[in-house]
């Protein structure tokens, strides 16, 4: 049984603009199938929306606020929130908040595929296709305007 301590978690190149993330459980620390995420967000920075084609995540808030944009809708979450985000449902994150956020992403398989929503006709063939137009949704406008 790995004991994996935080000075030893492998950090990924930011995954967006204000955002960090760190690889906690995987592969390489002998996780048979799980991956686990930690991500950062600065305050003023969002996690664009994506969709997991093939595998759901669950997403627990540890610390600060996040409005969790899920399809069109944006729902604030605090710490000790979890979300569940089903394979082919559109997710992203903003942090419209003071203070920075850390959230645990929690993938049941170490094959994560994520596909950026906002790139036209990325949603094409996955369960959330309908609804979806491939362009950034009011919700979605940039973090300077309209707070």
């Amino acid at each position: 049984m790995p004991i994996i301590k935080k000075e030893e978690w492998v950090r990924r190149a930011e995954a967006a603009a204000g955002a960090e993330s760190s690889i906690l459980v995987g592969a390489d620390r002998g996780s048979q199938s799980l991956h686990i995420e930690e991500v950062r967000v600065a305050p003023n920075a969002r996690i664009p929306r994506r969709i997991n084609p093939q595998t759901e995540v669950a997403i627990i808030v540890q610390e600060g606020k996040v409005d969790a944009i899920l399809g069109r809708e944006r729902v604030p979450i605090g710490p000790g929130d979890a979300l569940l985000a089903p394979a082919g449902s559109a997710h992203g994150f903003l942090n419209r908040y003071e203070e920075p956020a850390r959230l645990l992403f929690v993938f049941p398989t170490h094959q994560v595929e994520q596909v950026e929503v906002s790139i036209p006709g990325a949603t094409s063939g996955f369960p959330s296709e309908k609804g979806l137009s491939g362009y950034r949704s009011p919700q979605d406008r940039p973090l300077g305007e309209g707070r």
